[in-house]
């Protein structure tokens, strides 16, 4: 892993976990913020709060999306 991968690693907010969410392919393209504090409300998915913002990472959400498609 490069450190430039490293830095980006940590998702902090709902828009950086959205945005990673749309990458894998987990939510719809037109998918908006409320999907991801339903996502993290229902635990759907390993998102969790550091403070007032949600969190995750991108090694969890890759994991998450392929265990759903296996």
């Amino acid at each position: 892993m490069s450190s430039q991968e490293s830095d980006t690693e940590f998702l902090l907010g709902a828009e950086a976990i959205l945005g990673e969410l749309k990458r894998l392919g987990l939510v719809e393209d037109d998918a908006d913020l409320d999907a991801v504090y339903y996502l993290a409300r229902e635990q759907k998915l390993p998102i969790g709060k550091f403070g007032k913002n949600l969190i995750s990472t991108r090694t969890k959400l890759r994991n998450a999306a392929n265990n759903l498609i296996s």
